[in-house]
């Protein structure tokens, strides 16, 4: 008998036994599933945030592309004025 309670795979088996057992106990205890549950809202809140503000960068990315896109049409079209005026007075 002593020669088991040496035996390293024994302890091995015995400290997985009663790992499982005081496991099962925890998890199923009522302050862990709050605890669960808690973490878990707190994790969808935090998703939500996130969605909430990638949508706004989107947003607010778009509107500077098309801000841009308005200016350079613009510039161009000022340009476009210029060489005209520009070639119309080398003919004169």
């Amino acid at each position: 008998m002593t020669g088991l309670f040496k035996n390293e795979k024994f302890w091995l088996v015995a400290a997985g036994a009663a790992g499982a057992i005081i496991g099962g106990k925890i998890l199923k205890s009522p302050k862990t599933r709050e605890l669960a549950v808690k973490g878990l809202a707190k994790g969808m809140m935090f998703q939500n945030d996130a969605k909430e503000t990638f949508a706004n960068m989107k947003e607010e990315a778009e509107d500077i592309c098309y801000e841009a896109r308005q200016k350079a049409e613009k510039d161009k079209g000022v340009c476009q004025c210029n060489e005209v005026k520009e070639e119309s007075n080398d003919e004169v």
